[in-house]
């Protein structure tokens, strides 16, 4: 069953995928961008899914992500407008990152890494700093460390 388009973004790195979400202009495609720049530069896959809106499809415990079709394969760059990208047509959403204001998270909470429901589904959430991209890449590698102790640094 598909649920309604929701404002985000997602990507996959390495053999992770990854749904940003935040308000408009809180980063998204930038974050996404500075993702798959850094997965590229140590060797590893980083390809976008979706930029700003995305299918969400939950069943079998796990949460599927794609583009609508209208937006495959685009993404937008504040100042340069609607680019072509590779894309992946769709990825299992492993790590839900939410940009909030930074002067809205805690500074030491008790934990980095939450649980959030998506389509009935959990899964493990991250709370990153909105136009941070730098701060966030190292939230996001610090949280898929914590969740995936063994794994690659993809990022």
């Amino acid at each position: 069953m598909t649920g309604e388009a929701v404002h985000a973004n997602c990507l996959v790195v390495g053999a992770f995928g990854i749904l940003i979400r935040g308000v408009p202009g809180s980063g998204k495609s930038e974050l996404t961008d500075t993702l798959i720049d850094a997965a590229g530069t140590k060797g590893n896959l980083g390809v976008l899914v979706a930029d700003d809106r995305v299918f969400l499809t939950a069943g079998n415990e796990q949460v599927i992500a794609r583009a609508p079709d209208t937006i495959r394969g685009k993404m937008e760059i504040r100042g340069a407008g609607l680019v072509d990208a590779g894309v992946m047509p769709a990825a299992k959403v492993h790590l839900l990152v939410d940009l909030v204001p930074a002067d809205t998270m805690e500074r030491l909470p008790e934990s980095a890494v939450a649980q959030k429901s998506l389509e009935g589904v959990p899964v493990p959430a991250l709370i990153c700093p909105a136009n941070s991209p730098g701060v966030s890449l190292r939230l996001v590698r610090w949280g898929l460390r914590s969740l995936f102790p063994g794994t690659p640094d993809y990022i």
